[in-house]
């Protein structure tokens, strides 16, 4: 079933209408049954939806609907398999809340597009693993997903024929990025909020490293670190 785009923009009216008519607290009411015009449980996932948003999360919710929308429609054949009406509803409700509780617009960006990826693909929604990825999407900046995209790139190979990388491996490849073998304390800082939120893991130093040497902290790729990179990639319009 197409998605017309007018439908989409009719529901960003809605809020900037109801924005202007209330201050400093705007509350919302999202009684959108029908607006658009998706197969169900997705057409009828934000008509419950009730909330009291600050005016300055208004241009936040609409971003997040506009992503949200734009990256549905590339998805128009694998709307059949979306997940069931209470479930996605309450995901649709989570993205709204820390949508409007997110200051970054790109963080707002990657709320949505996790919410499309996770509610599209052939297996069952995981609402918590959706729930989670999308509250690290909060706190993430873009020069964090800048590093893990980075080390996706140089170590994710592996992980799609294993359980996990071999320190080895692991620890051969990290100079593969772009960081290089250099020693930077942002390299650390980085990598160990990436850590902190099971994404990735600090190597063990080699056994033949002197005390006195300085050596850069190198980390490994986790399969939930490669689980959040393919949540927040774009899908190419060319699957429509």
């Amino acid at each position: 079933m197409p998605i017309d785009d007018l439908e989409f923009d009719a529901l960003k009216k809605q809020f900037e209408i109801e924005g202007l008519s209330v201050s400093p607290v705007t509350k919302l009411m999202l009684g959108v049954a029908g607006l658009i015009p998706l197969p169900p449980p997705f057409n009828k996932a934000i008509q419950t939806i009730k909330g009291h948003l600050a005016a300055d999360s208004l241009e936040r919710v609409c971003l997040l609907f506009d992503a949200l929308a734009n990256e549905v429609r590339k998805h128009d054949d694998k709307l059949r398999q979306l997940p069931d009406e209470e479930t996605l509803r309450g995901l649709v409700l989570d993205a709204v809340r820390k949508a409007a509780n997110t200051r970054a617009k790109e963080r707002v960006k990657r709320i949505a597009l996790i919410l499309a990826n996770a509610t599209v693909e052939a297996k069952p929604t995981d609402a918590d693993e959706t729930e989670e990825m999308m509250r690290i999407a909060v706190e993430l900046s873009d020069n964090d997903i800048r590093y893990l995209r980075e080390l996706v790139r140089i170590e994710d190979g592996l992980l799609q024929t294993l359980d996990h990388i071999p320190r080895y491996d692991a620890h051969s490849k990290w100079e593969h990025g772009f960081w290089g073998n250099r020693v930077d304390p942002e390299i650390d800082s980085v990598f160990s909020k990436l850590e902190s939120y099971g994404l990735v893991a600090r190597l063990a130093p080699p056994n033949n490293l002197n005390i006195m040497a300085d050596f850069q902290n190198r980390y490994v790729l986790l399969k939930k670190g490669s689980r959040f990179a393919s949540l927040i990639h774009e899908a190419s319009s060319a699957q429509r």
